[in-house]
C-alpha cells in the first residue's frame, strides 16, 4: 500500500502544475503572434503604419522623409534608434530639420570629379556616398580626416549656407584631405592542381606563392609557369599554375607550318609602284613592305593615300631613314663621298627620328624594320667639331650607325645577297638580325638571276626570301623611282608565289609580321598536357631577346603555330584564337606515323603560360 501511495505522489510531481498553464490573470494563454508585426513611423505630426514580417527590417515610406509648405523645407536627419529586423510592434520617432527654400549649389571635389549637391538654406550640405576611404593609391588607404573650403574662413568642417554667408560667392567647393597611414592590401590566390593559397599583398609588392608549385604536378607534366605573369600587386589576382610537358609540341619555323616565308619590300616610297603591288597582292594573296624616307614630301604631300592604301591589308610602313643619305662602312663604295655623315646626331635624325615619326603619320603601326640608304651601316663614327660636321681628324669606335640600328630596330636589311635563314641570330653579321640578306629584283631585270627560282629554292630548301624591289615599271605601274623589274615579269613572280602560298608551302609575310613570329619564336617554348581527358596547348614566352631587347606585348603579340601530337583517330580540331573558333584539319607526319595538328597561339605575358584548348571537331 506505501508503495502505491509513493508511485501516485511521484505521478503527480510529473504533472504540470495548472497555474503554469494560465496567464498572470488566471486566463490560459491566447499568445497569437503569426511573426507579422506593425510598425508606426512618427514624423512631426504625421505618422504612418506599416506590416513587416519577422527579421525584416522596416522601411520609412518615402514622402515622409521631406516635405516643402510655403515658407519651409522640411526633412528628416535622424530617428531616435536605429532600424533593426522586427521582432515586435514598434514605433520609431524622427527628428526634423526645418530649412528655407532657397537652394545653394554645393560642389564637393572628389578624385578630381566635381559632385553638384542642391543644398537648401540652413542645411548642412551632405557629401556623396563613400568620400570617406580613398582608394587612389594602390599601396595605401585614404581615411577622410577634414574639408577644405573654397571659402578659407570658412574652417574644415561643413557649414550650412544662408543668404548671409552665400552673399558675393558664386559657388563653394569642399574638398577632402586623407591620411594615408594605411597600408592597402589585396587578395592574391594561387591555384595549384585546383587547391587554393590566398595571401594579402601589400600594394605594389609582388606577391609570392606560399607554396611551391613545382612540388606538384606528375612525373609527365612538370610544372612550366602560371597562367599569367606574375605582377605587381594593383588589385585583386588569380594565378593559376601550368602543368606540362615539351614532348609532342614545338613551334613550327614559318606559320600555319610553311616551309618558306617570302617578305617583298619596296624602298624609296613610289606611290605608284605601291599602288599597283596593292591590286597584286589583293589578287594573288600576298603581302609587302614599304620601306619610306620618312621626310621627303612625296610622303607627307600624299599622306592620305598613303593611309588608305595601308588600311587596306596588304602593305605595311618601315622605315628607309629621314633622308635616304648614305651612313656607310668603310669598305663600301658609298664610303668617300659621304663618310661626313657618320656623326652621332645624323644617325639619330636618319634612325630614330624617322621611325618615330613614321609610327607619328601612321598610327597603329609599329615601326620594327629598317633598310639604310645604299644598304650599308658603318661601324665607326667621327667626333662632332664646332661647326656641327664631322671631324674627320677624330674618329671615334663606337660602333657606328649599325650600333644605333641594333639598339632601335629588331631587324635591319642590308645589302648581301642570298637566301635568309629562317633563324637569324641576334647580331650584324652577314645573315644576322641586323644584316639581314635579300634578293634584289634587279638582279633578274640585269639577267644575273631568274626571280622565280628564288622562290622554288626557298621552298624547296626552306628559308626566308627578303625580296627588295624599287620602282616595278610599265602598264599600270607607273615610271617614277629607279627602275627594277617590269610589270609583266612582277606578274609572273607574283603568280608563283600566290601558287606556293595557296598550296601551304609559302608564307608571304610582311617584314613586320615576319621579323614578329620568328622574333617571338626565338624567345618561346610550347607545351602539351591532357586535363581531366581534355588536350591543352601552352605557349610560354621570354619577353626579352637574347641580345636584350624588349618584346612588348602590344606589338609582340603575332600568333605562333605549334604543332601538336593529337590521338590518331582525330581528323579535324577546332581551338579558340582571339575569341572566334578555329578549325584546323589533322595530318600524319610520314616521318614518325604520328597524328598531328596545328594551332595558332598568341604568347602572353612574360613568362605566363597561354593556354589553349584543343577540341575533336570530327
Amino acid at each position: 500500500m506505501k508503495k502505491s501511495l509513493a508511485l501516485l505522489l511521484c505521478c503527480a510531481m510529473l504533472l504540470p502544475c495548472p497555474a503554469l498553464l494560465t496567464s498572470c490573470g488566471g486566463e490560459p494563454s491566447t499568445t497569437t503572434d503569426d511573426g507579422i508585426y506593425t510598425v508606426t513611423f512618427s514624423v512631426g505630426d504625421r505618422k504612418a503604419e506599416t506590416t513587416v514580417a519577422r527579421g525584416e527590417i522596416p522601411i520609412c515610406p518615402e514622402e515622409l522623409l521631406s516635405w516643402e509648405t510655403e515658407e519651409h523645407y522640411y526633412k528628416v536627419i535622424g530617428w531616435d534608434k536605429e532600424f533593426v529586423p522586427a521582432d515586435a510592434d514598434t514605433t520609431y520617432t524622427a527628428t526634423v530639420g526645418e530649412y528655407g527654400l532657397t537652394l545653394y549649389e554645393i560642389r564637393f571635389n572628389i578624385g578630381g570629379e566635381f559632385v553638384r549637391v542642391q543644398t537648401h538654406e540652413g542645411e548642412t550640405p551632405i557629401p556623396p556616398a563613400g568620400y570617406e576611404t580613398d582608394l587612389s593609391q594602390v599601396d595605401k588607404i585614404g581615411r577622410f580626416d577634414h574639408w577644405t573650403c573654397s571659402v578659407p574662413e570658412w574652417g574644415s568642417e561643413l557649414v550650412a549656407p544662408t543668404a548671409a554667408n552665400m552673399e558675393g560667392k558664386s559657388t563653394v567647393v569642399y574638398t577632402p584631405f586623407y591620411n594615408y597611414d594605411e597600408t592597402r592590401y589585396y587578395t592574391v590566390t594561387f591555384v595549384i592542381e585546383g587547391t587554393e593559397y590566398k595571401v594579402q599583398t601589400p600594394g605594389n609588392a609582388l606577391p609570392v606563392c606560399p607554396v611551391d608549385p613545382a612540388s606538384a604536378g606528375t612525373a609527365s607534366d612538370r610544372f612550366v609557369g602560371w597562367d599569367h605573369a606574375i605582377e605587381k600587386a594593383t588589385r585583386d589576382a588569380t594565378y593559376t599554375a601550368w602543368y606540362g610537358n615539351e614532348l609532342f609540341a614545338e613551334i613550327l619555323p614559318a606559320k600555319d607550318g610553311a616551309k618558306a616565308i617570302l617578305t617583298m619590300t619596296y624602298d624609296d616610297g613610289l606611290l605608284d609602284t605601291a599602288k599597283w603591288v596593292n591590286k597584286e597582292n589583293k589578287k594573288y594573296g600576298l603581302k609587302g613592305s614599304c620601306m619610306l624616307v620618312a621626310g621627303r614630301s612625296a610622303l607627307t604631300d600624299n599622306l592620305a593615300e598613303w593611309r588608305a592604301l595601308f588600311a587596306d591589308g596588304t602593305l605595311e610602313p618601315e622605315s628607309h631613314s629621314m633622308t635616304h643619305d648614305a651612313m656607310p662602312a668603310d669598305w663600301s663604295s658609298h664610303y668617300a663621298g659621304n663618310k661626313g655623315n657618320n656623326i652621332q646626331p645624323k644617325y639619330k635624325y636618319e634612325l630614330i627620328d624617322s621611325k618615330t615619326k613614321l609610327e607619328e603619320l601612321f598610327p597603329g603601326h609599329a615601326v620594327v624594320g629598317f633598310a639604310p640608304g645604299n644598304n650599308t651601316l658603318s661601324t665607326s663614327s667621327f667626333a662632332v667639331g664646332a661647326d656641327g660636321t664631322a671631324d674627320l681628324s677624330r674618329p671615334l669606335s663606337d660602333g657606328g650607325a649599325q650600333a644605333v640600328a641594333n639598339a632601335t630596330y629588331y631587324a635591319v636589311r642590308q645589302g648581301k645577297y642570298g637566301l635568309q635563314s629562317l633563324d637569324p641570330a641576334s647580331d650584324a653579321n652577314e645573315g644576322g638580325w641586323y644584316n639581314l640578306k635579300i634578293q634584289w629584283f634587279r638582279e633578274w631585270m640585269n639577267g644575273k638571276a631568274n626571280g622565280l627560282t628564288w622562290l622554288d629554292d626557298a621552298v624547296g630548301n626552306g628559308g626566308w626570301l627578303i625580296v627588295m624591289c624599287h620602282a616595278i615599271y610599265g602598264e599600270g605601274a607607273g615610271s617614277t623611282g629607279n627602275k627594277d623589274l617590269t610589270t609583266a615579269d612582277a606578274d609572273k613572280f607574283f603568280a608563283r608565289a600566290g601558287s606556293y602560298v595557296a598550296s601551304g608551302e609559302l608564307w608571304c609575310a610582311t617584314l613586320g609580321e615576319a621579323t614578329k613570329y620568328i622574333r617571338e619564336r626565338q624567345s618561346a617554348t610550347a607545351y602539351r598536357k591532357t586535363e581531366n581527358g581534355t588536350l591543352h596547348v601552352g605557349l610560354k614566352i621570354d619577353r626579352t631577346t637574347s641580345d636584350g631587347k624588349p618584346l612588348d606585348e602590344s606589338v609582340f603579340n603575332y600568333p605562333l603555330t605549334v604543332r601538336v601530337r593529337v590521338p590518331s583517330t582525330w581528323q579535324t580540331v577546332s581551338y579558340e584564337l582571339n575569341g572566334e573558333t578555329v578549325t584546323a584539319t589533322c595530318y600524319v607526319d610520314q616521318t614518325d606515323g604520328q597524328t598531328y595538328a596545328n594551332v595558332n597561339v598568341v604568347p602572353g605575358g612574360n613568362g605566363a603560360v597561354s593556354d589553349v584548348r584543343v577540341d575533336r571537331a570530327n
